[in-house]
């Protein structure tokens, strides 16, 4: 009997450790930035990503440009101060001759993307647009799309869209007033 007892808390030990063995393990990081504004950017709102779709070049060809999608910057917790304005500006790369245009990068050409407020009126790369706000929460309303830009050869000859893939990225800033 008493090897029986010995022998079932040798297995209940063994049982145990069996147990505690490690089953998956990890980590989480929280990260930020503390920010001197009147209003914080919700979580999540300061990278985004707004699809543009796939665009035929021959739209583009001519200059035109494809239905613009909206993205917008959401603020909370927001406390008034002076005039209640934000000035929000988009910084990049020029799509070239000051067209206010945002370049685009990949294996395509003859695009850039614009950008746009609420209303469609066009906000040009590095210039900034105001907007007013409330105390408490707030969406700043935005709106993008793809434009077909021309551009010539040596013989000023306009060289198509060529179709491809793409990307253009924009940092936006934010200043009150």
């Amino acid at each position: 009997m008493k090897k029986t007892i010995l022998s079932t808390l040798i297995f209940s030990a063994m049982g145990t450790s069996a147990m505690d063995v490690d089953a998956g393990s990890g980590t989480v990081i929280f990260s930020g930035s503390i920010i001197e504004a009147p209003c914080s950017i919700a979580p999540g709102e300061e990278n985004q990503e707004v699809p543009l779709g796939q665009v035929s070049n021959m739209i583009l060809d001519n200059g035109d440009e494809l239905s613009a999608q909206p993205f917008q910057i959401k603020l909370e917790g927001c406390n008034l101060k002076g005039d209640n304005q934000v000035a929000v500006t988009f910084k990049g790369t020029d799509a070239g001759k000051n067209t206010g245009y945002i370049q685009i990068t990949g294996d395509t050409s003859g695009a850039a993307v614009k950008i746009m407020n609420a209303s469609g009126s066009h906000i040009k790369i590095n210039s900034s647009a105001k907007q007013n706000y409330v105390e408490g929460s707030n969406t700043l309303r935005f709106q993008a799309s793809l434009i077909g830009v021309q551009q010539v050869d040596a013989q000023s000859k306009i060289i198509p869209v060529k179709p491809g893939k793409f990307q253009a990225m924009t940092n936006f800033t934010l200043a009150y007033n």
